[in-house]
């Protein structure tokens, strides 16, 4: 699933998705719904 179709999800449910780089350490996507 790509992440604009996380995102079409999560605002369709009027919740909100984030992102954080951790600088080489990876990524962190966090999903409320």
């Amino acid at each position: 699933m790509g992440l604009s179709v996380a995102k079409a999800i999560v605002q369709a449910h009027k919740g909100k998705i984030t992102a954080e780089n951790k600088n080489g350490k990876g990524l962190t996507i966090t999903i409320l719904l």
